[in-house]
């Protein structure tokens, strides 16, 4: 048996990765979450973003996972000490995955893109949301400016303001 993991699911909204197997990198968000970094998902071989994940069930190993990761973004052969806490941190963010279910990012979470009337602390800011945003942005693109892209929306709900 194979290990859960994130596979680009479509095209929908944004994607930019054209990879044949697209798989979720770490998400390595930064303090600037609406440059895409805190609502995109990153592929682990050409570390181009796209919007909408699956659950699948993939015959690789945790390690092959993280070194492919480590690499794609570096460059270089990762150290174990690299590996292991990736391996850590991406188990940690996938344990609620159910296969097959679709997921988008957000704000350090991996969350079902069905979910709906949910409030979470992630990374950076304090979210309180009837739908996800990718979500409505396939309807209506007017979310990407008003929340998304919006660096005042990030640091009116800063978790800790600067």
């Amino acid at each position: 048996m194979g290990i859960l993991y994130l596979a680009k699911k479509n095209d929908d909204f944004i994607s930019h990765c054209k990879c044949e197997e697209s798989l979720v990198g770490d998400p390595g968000q930064l303090d600037c979450p609406w440059c895409g970094c805190g609502w995109l998902f990153s592929c682990s071989k050409c570390r181009k973003a796209f919007s909408f994940a699956e659950a699948v069930e993939l015959d690789k190993s945790w390690e092959e996972l993280a070194r492919e990761d480590l690499f794609g973004f570096s460059g270089k052969e990762p150290s174990q000490t690299e590996i292991t806490e990736w391996v850590e941190c991406m188990q940690h963010m996938t344990n609620h995955l159910e296969l097959g279910k679709t997921y988008v990012y957000l704000d350090g979470c991996f969350i079902p893109a069905n979910e709906e009337d949910f409030e979470f602390e992630g990374l950076h800011a304090k979210h309180e949301l009837h739908k996800l945003p990718q979500i409505i942005a396939l309807e209506d693109k007017s979310i990407v400016t008003d929340l998304l892209e919006n660096p005042d929306y990030w640091t009116q709900n800063a978790i800790n303001p600067r």
